[in-house]
């Protein structure tokens, strides 16, 4: 007969490690009690779960509670409670529309099987019932050991890192060491005093994908980057099909969608060779384990359960469950029980966490337990820790007046700047920022600039994620702009119908909703000078917010991407002539000269996009601009005639052969479509036209190459310092900074780069 063994997960590896040693064939199957009831019960999914909040217009966490609750209910009972009542049509409800999945031969396949249930000491009645078992409490179990008592969560932390490091120095293997009763509240201190000790330790961090940039941003447009090939991606991908029977148009779906984000977690690293954190009642625990038992607090253990659950005691008197009155007392002897059959125990528990005061448990009084309360430290097993208790020590005594106890000591034992601040970055782990980055790395123009800025600025924000994107009123204008211009030569392009799409379920103030009657005109007005410029030149095809990638490491995947707002191009043969156009809403600054820092550098990255991202076949370079699409002139200023007739013109750089600048521009001689740009047969080109030969072409193109792989480089190296530079006597890095008040900038930390007047460093390489 085979035996099925109902048991926790972490209680089964522990059963077939037994079982390792053994050359016997077992006919054993394993279930955890959830396995069992929803095979015993009903099995229910999401739709069951969606149809409750959707027809009852409840929260997702009640519709939870009903059907945890639906086990117990008997279809074929009538209840005098009107709540009981309610839970029977729930339950009719759900099995008439085929929400709930039964197992119709499970009960004659437990007939035949051996049960044996272990380590399941919360059982329900009707739980015993199903599983023919019930606790036997021993009333002869007593716990011999004594208690430790801590002022604070991080002293009895610290009690624990000792008491295991002797316990190692002793010849005990660190798997054999568990830590129990440890809740989310220590986990950040027993990440960080373990690590001062240098035990390693597995700590079940529950990180939510919910809360991820990718999770975020697929909430907020509904798309998801699939290039990206993270865990996180592929989770919500996995998240997102689960659910694809529920009518997404519902309202409802999101709040669902919600809930499964909230509850998936990211993989925990676990290491081999570490200290465990283990559920108190899930295992049996041998004679070779030791197990510390911390917060060994009033209402933590035993567990307190109260009468204020969904099901009241008063409700059970028709069901078979227990009331709160049996469950503690049974809670507290099962607590006994499993604590008197552990060999090597270690209790502790704390007075004060830095939010809340805790009390000792009442079993200590009851069973008459010893208490220590003068553990003593005789800081020796962590360097890192003592000077770290060395700096507080200080704070006390210099801020309080407070001498606390081993100050002398400590002092007198390690030289420690104090009262010194150093803002240098340390660096990270580069294996461990490797492993964690989501691949491919994507970096682009505006991600380059912000490194070249100041390298530290970059890690804040790429790497950190520290800046939240803020949607302002000058953006959403940009973002119309670029969307229209991108539309304005289709065919049947109607401004009216595209303009009003934009802006439908925008919410706007009454002052912006005035500043777009003139934003409107202008648009109108920029499209109709667009167009007649577009009769100047041969140019007659355009990309518009082509996207473009480029792969830089065969490696470590590494992608420059880039959306290039406007390329105008004609055909010929073989040959595709091109300029590229950038719109701006801004001051716009051409010149380029100091790309031999890495800054301004926005046009040679479409240069070396258009190159190295196979946008044409064989590419002839014509010219790259910026162009003007908002403005604001002062109606004073002298020049403002000049400027209204100048300000849509493009500028720029144009190549310097007049036989492939005359196809794009064929006003050039005194141009109509290029700011400066003059020619004639006698003097040439006008000392304000800003031109480009063919060798500097090229060169700029492999300089940026060059550049963009070495800061590749950098970037993969985590060579992450704060280094923002001053250009020409101007810091151009922090100006606009949302991270001043982070880095503490010192003098020392500026980078001074002199002004460049030309483009001769192109032919000497990057400097």
């Amino acid at each position: 007969m085979q035996k099925l063994i109902i048991c926790p997960n972490s209680e089964k590896r522990n059963i077939l490690r037994s079982l390792d040693n053994s050359n016997t064939l077992y006919n054993i199957k394993f279930m955890s009690k959830n396995e069992f009831l929803s095979n015993y019960y009903f099995e229910y999914n999401d739709k069951a779960l969606f149809y409750l909040i959707d027809k009852y217009n409840i929260h997702i966490d009640v519709a939870k509670v009903y059907l945890k609750y639906l086990y117990v209910i008997d279809t074929n009972k009538n209840y005098k409670n009107e709540k009981l009542e309610f839970l029977k049509n729930i339950k009719l409800e759900l099995i008439n529309n085929k929400l709930l999945t039964f197992s119709p031969y499970f009960k004659r396949y437990i007939e035949n099987s051996e049960l044996e249930v272990k380590n399941y000491y919360d059982l329900d009645l009707y739980e015993e019932k199903i599983l023919n078992y019930k606790f036997n409490n021993n009333n002869n179990t007593s716990i011999k050991n004594c208690v430790y008592e801590f002022k604070t969560i991080e002293e009895e932390v610290n009690f624990v890192c000792i008491k295991i490091i002797e316990l190692i120095k002793s010849g005990v293997d660190i798997n054999n060491i568990h830590l129990c009763n440890v809740d989310s509240d220590y986990f950040y201190t027993i990440k960080s005093l373990f690590s001062y000790y240098n035990i390693p330790v597995n700590i079940p961090f529950k990180n939510s994908i919910y809360s991820t940039k990718i999770v975020k941003d697929y909430l907020d447009t509904g798309v998801i980057d699939l290039d990206n090939n993270s865990l996180v991606t592929k989770k919500l991908v996995s998240v997102i099909n689960s659910l694809c029977d529920i009518d997404k148009d519902n309202p409802k779906y999101m709040d669902l969608l919600k809930d499964k984000l909230k509850n998936t977690y990211l993989n925990n690293k676990i290491l081999n060779n570490a200290v465990n954190i283990s559920n108190l009642y899930d295992i049996s625990f041998t004679d070779e384990e030791y197990v510390f038992v911390l917060g060994f607090n009033q209402d933590i253990l035993p567990k307190v359960y109260k009468d204020i659950d969904y099901i009241t005691d008063k409700d059970k008197e028709e069901l078979d469950m227990y009331n709160t009155t049996y469950l503690n007392e049974r809670e507290k002897n099962i607590l006994i029980h499993i604590l008197s059959n552990i060999k090597n125990l270690y209790l502790s528990y704390k007075l004060t966490t830095p939010f809340n005061k805790y009390y000792p448990s009442s079993i200590i009084n009851e069973l008459k337990l010893e208490v220590i309360k003068d553990f003593c430290d005789s800081y020796t097993y962590s360097n890192k820790y003592n000077i770290i208790r060395l700096s507080e020590k200080l704070d006390n005594y210099k801020l309080y007046g407070e001498k606390e106890d081993y100050l002398n000591e400590l002092y007198n034992h390690y030289d420690i700047d104090y009262s010194t601040y150093n803002n240098k970055f340390t660096g990270i782990n580069r294996d461990l920022y490797l492993e964690n980055i989501a691949y491919p790395l994507k970096l682009s123009y505006t991600v380059l600039n912000s490194y070249n800025e100041c390298s530290f600025k970059y890690y804040l924000r790429y790497v950190l994620k520290l800046d939240n994107y803020e949607s302002t009123f000058q953006a959403f204008i940009g973002s119309l702009y670029h969307e229209i211009l991108s539309l304005y030569k289709n065919n049947n392009f109607d401004f009216e119908l595209e303009y009003n799409k934009y802006l439908e379920n925008k919410e706007l103030s009454l002052k912006e909703k005035l500043l777009l009657v003139k934003i409107k005109r202008e648009l109108k007005e920029l499209i109709e000078v667009i167009k007649s410029k577009d009769l100047i030149t041969s140019y007659d095809e355009g990309l518009y917010e082509k996207y473009v990638e480029v792969d830089i490491r065969d490696d470590i995947s590494v992608k420059f991407i880039g959306y290039i707002d406007k390329i105008m191009y004609m055909k010929k043969i073989e040959d595709t002539y091109f300029s590229i156009v950038d719109y701006k809403t801004g001051k716009i600054d051409t010149d380029i000269e100091s790309m031999k820092y890495g800054l301004h550098m926005q046009l040679p990255v479409y240069l070396y996009l258009i190159n190295y991202g196979r946008v044409f076949t064989n590419p002839i370079f014509t010219g790259i601009y910026y162009q003007n699409i908002l403005f604001s002139y002062p109606t004073w200023s002298k020049k403002i005639e000049k400027e209204l007739k100048d300000r849509y013109l493009l500028k720029g750089y144009s190549t310097s052969n007049i036989d492939i600048l005359e196809k794009f521009d064929s006003t050039y001689t005194s141009s109509e479509l290029i700011k400066s740009m003059k020619y004639s047969e006698e003097k040439g080109f006008d000392r304000y036209s800003k031109i480009i030969d063919d060798d500097t072409l090229y060169n700029m193109i492999k300089f940026t190459k060059k550049h963009i792989e070495s800061r590749t480089d950098d970037i993969l190296n985590c060579k992450f310092d704060i280094n923002p530079k001053m250009y020409n006597k101007k810091n151009v890095s922090c100006e606009w900074c949302s991270f001043k008040d982070i880095c503490f900038k010192r003098d020392s930390d500026l980078v001074y780069l002199d002004k460049v007047d030309d483009l001769s460093f192109l032919e000497e390489g990057e400097e």
